[in-house]
């Protein structure tokens, strides 16, 4: 089946006249860091799958014409982590009733009393079977994060953007071998069927690394204001 988002040499369609895959992702690196750095500030607070294609199209919407649209098409990507093979994302049919299945499922998710432990691996859990719906062509990941950031935010438990972003890709050492694994990576491993045996711990230990980061400026004025409160 033709894939109708790419154009013949395997680049994906875009606003920007790209015909280079290099060169698209560069841009796309350039213009959506710019957007997730602003994204916290931009909408409205309830998270449905309209707030969820609203992110994806204020990340992409200079760069593809269907930004915040549902794929019209099934996707196979080969993993690293699962060598060769893909997992299985929604059928196109069942994205919108996917996606709100397992929004509704993280907004039913009492957060309150619970360690950074358990917040961690819960939220993990939850953002890696919305991650999995992969509703657009391109972006999900990203799309997750964002909504991740703002999601966190208002229920008390701020990520560190700067940490998680600099997972964003895999690393690897002058030999070509991997020295860390991207934050893709770790969504694939934590969204495996239960038959497959999931790690979500992965994904969970950077989530737990970027909340104790995240609280930190949040600690460090409540300690200033302690400490001219003694002057």
């Amino acid at each position: 089946m033709k894939d109708p988002y790419i154009l013949e040499n395997g680049t994906l369609k875009n606003l920007l006249g790209i015909e280079n895959e290099e060169e698209l992702h560069r841009a796309e690196a350039d213009i959506g860091f710019a957007k997730l750095i602003n994204v916290n500030s931009k909408f409205s607070r309830e998270f449905d799958d309209k707030f969820f294609r609203s992110v994806h199209k204020h990340i992409f919407s200079d760069i593809y014409e269907w930004a915040g649209k549902y794929r019209t098409t099934p996707i196979y990507k080969e993993e690293v982590v699962i060598p060769g093979l893909s997992l299985q994302y929604s059928e196109v049919s069942k994205i919108g009733t996917d996606l709100k299945k397992k929004l509704e499922a993280l907004n039913d998710t009492d957060w309150s009393g619970k360690s950074v432990d358990q917040i961690s691996l819960e939220f993990s859990k939850k953002l890696a079977a919305i991650w999995r719906v992969h509703p657009f062509r391109d972006g999900n990941t990203r799309t997750t994060l964002a909504f991740a950031d703002i999601f966190s935010r208002m229920h008390g438990f701020p990520l560190n953007m700067e940490l998680l972003l600099d997972n964003l890709v895999r690393k690897y050492d002058s030999n070509g071998r991997i020295v860390q694994y991207s934050i893709r990576d770790k969504f694939v491993l934590a969204a495996l069927d239960e038959k497959d045996y999931p790690e979500p711990e992965h994904l969970a230990l950077l989530m737990k690394k970027a909340i104790q980061k995240g609280a930190l400026p949040k600690l460090n004025e409540s300690i200033k204001k302690e400490e001219n409160s003694r002057d």
